[in-house]
């Protein structure tokens, strides 16, 4: 099983992180704060952070260049670099041309690992060709699983070995020690946003619902007209968790608007969820969302971490360097013999 964070900002998943006990405000553009939290996510052996719309290293074909080995640093004939894999890019545009190359080696993994997120006939064909890692927006483990064997056919048609592209389905977390912690702590992070939200909850259940109603169950009448929309995938998991007894504000505290799959309760319940779903070949991983990182984070790598490992579906150290290595996909330097 392989484990990513998502970085997204300095403060959590949640729009109420940042005004979190210990949250350093100014965390978003606090490189300090970023790298602290980085790090301890590789101490938890995670494989990657994403990082979406933010911080970002933008790569071009200037990279396609060279060749590994194609420097050779080689101080006693005199040979600095090996020209015979050094190729000219030869771009000629209406407004750009370059016949480089790029006057740097390469990186040690070659070209840099191409993500894809999104669905979509095209979508799928564009990752079944250039893509290493493809980020899932799925809410079932039935839909999750169907949408990964579809990327490993979309990978056959283009030639490619299936076991080269990695599904990653997505995981919100809210770890504490059992659930009704949890969702108080939801409830004091985000519980201002959800009053606005008991109107689109109605809409996922088919029933008009009054905000004045948010600390109370549906009642028995509304449960029995309440039917799960066929245009939103969480619907019929908010009816399961309405149907609990649960008040709409712990309702929504589920996180059943949320755009991921949430956990709400111990660290138990996230290595369960996983390894079901990994199991049933839903995921070759995931990419945990969690809703603070200042204290967030920590349980996912003092708990959840050594709960997968000890049932052996989590590494317990890096077996290289790279985000390749990582990955487990297959090197790859020079032009890509896919583009034209």
């Amino acid at each position: 099983m392989l484990i990513g964070m998502v970085f997204g900002n300095g403060y959590g998943s949640q729009a109420g992180a940042w005004r979190m006990p210990g949250v350093d405000p100014t965390g978003f553009t606090n490189f300090d704060t970023m790298v602290r939290y980085a790090q301890l996510a590789e101490h938890g052996k995670f494989q990657f952070l994403f990082m979406p719309d933010f911080p970002a290293l933008r790569a071009d074909i200037a990279t396609d260049a060279q060749q590994q080995g194609a420097w050779l640093h080689d101080q006693a004939s005199g040979r600095f670099a090996d020209l015979a894999k050094i190729k000219p890019i030869n771009l000629r545009g209406r407004h750009l041309a370059t016949s480089g190359p790029l006057p740097l080696p390469p990186s040690e993994q070659g070209q840099p690992v191409i993500f894809q997120a999104g669905g979509g006939d095209q979508g799928l064909e564009v990752a079944g060709r250039y893509a290493s890692g493809v980020i899932g927006a799925v809410f079932t483990m039935e839909d999750a699983r169907a949408q990964r064997m579809a990327l490993r056919d979309a990978a056959k048609r283009a030639g490619r070995d299936p076991d080269e592209i990695k599904f990653f389905a997505g995981l919100m977390t809210t770890i504490a020690p059992d659930r009704r912690a949890a969702l108080d702590r939801r409830i004091a992070m985000s519980g201002f946003s959800f009053e606005p939200r008991v109107g689109y909850l109605g809409q996922m259940l088919g029933l008009a619902l009054d905000p004045a109603q948010l600390g109370e169950p549906l009642t028995k009448a509304q449960l029995a007209a309440a039917r799960p929309s066929r245009q939103d995938p969480r619907s019929t998991y908010a009816l399961k968790v309405a149907s609990e007894g649960w008040s709409l504000r712990d309702v929504l505290a589920h996180g059943v608007i949320d755009y991921h799959p949430m956990i709400v309760g111990p660290a138990v319940e996230a290595a369960d969820y996983m390894q079901t779903w990994f199991e049933a070949g839903a995921a070759d991983g995931f990419w945990l969302c969690p809703d603070v990182y200042e204290d967030g984070l920590p349980p996912l790598v003092e708990e959840l971490a050594p709960i997968l490992r000890e049932r052996g579906l989590f590494h317990r150290d890096y077996q290289g360097a790279t985000l390749r290595d990582h990955l487990g996909v297959p090197a790859q330097y020079g032009r890509d013999p896919r583009l034209q």
